[in-house]
């Protein structure tokens, strides 16, 4: 077997392969650079809801229902980079709130379930006391269920029609109550407007 010598260049690098080194360093550090270029110009992206102010849901990737709302009361925002069609996050001091919409819904109590599952699984939450529930002022009917975790609380509601569109809302904030007047789902469902199949 032949020896091999490798002579290294003053930066610790094999002579004649420092741009090697220098391009393998810029394709890590470019994205890296661009990124939080993106996150600054972006800055802290909270916007502000006015009281009143209707908004907009529209089932994705699935065309097909679509939800028109109002939230309850003022001094809301909504975190994050506005680009969700189907899905948009609220708050109002320590009330976090979620509301989101479907498309082609087989069956909203197995939703509800399939919805509920993430929030128990990544915050270790648990879910119980699933029953009807009916909102008169628009109509719209199907199941909600507590959320209890150690110190939080909340609430889920799944609304629409078997085999079509179907809203559903999120209520979490630090408590130990699911049945507490913060976590009432009537305030937000009573300006629902869904529409579709």
């Amino acid at each position: 077997m032949g020896d091999a010598t490798i002579r290294l260049n003053r930066f610790g690098v094999e002579q004649g392969r420092m741009w090697q080194a220098v391009v393998a360093a810029a394709a890590i550090a470019l994205p890296l650079v661009f990124w939080i270029g993106i996150e600054r110009a972006l800055g802290d992206s909270v916007l502000d809801i006015d009281a009143g102010e209707t908004l907009y849901l529209q089932s994705y990737p699935v065309t097909g229902a679509s939800l028109e709302f109002k939230l309850p009361g003022d001094g809301w925002t909504s975190p994050g980079i506005h680009m969700a069609d189907q899905r948009q996050n609220f708050r109002k001091g320590a009330l976090t709130v979620a509301v989101e919409v479907d498309t082609h819904v087989e069956n909203l109590e197995k939703l509800l379930a399939r919805r509920a599952d993430p929030i128990i699984a990544e915050r270790g939450y648990a879910y119980n006391n699933e029953r009807p529930y009916a909102n008169a002022a628009s109509g719209l009917s199907g199941f909600r269920a507590d959320i209890v975790g150690p110190d939080t609380a909340g609430s889920i509601t799944v609304v629409g029609e078997d085999g079509g569109a179907a809203a559903i809302l999120i209520l979490l904030a630090p408590g130990d109550d699911p049945n507490s007047a913060t976590f009432d789902p009537d305030p937000f469902i009573d300006a629902f407007e869904l529409e579709g199949k």
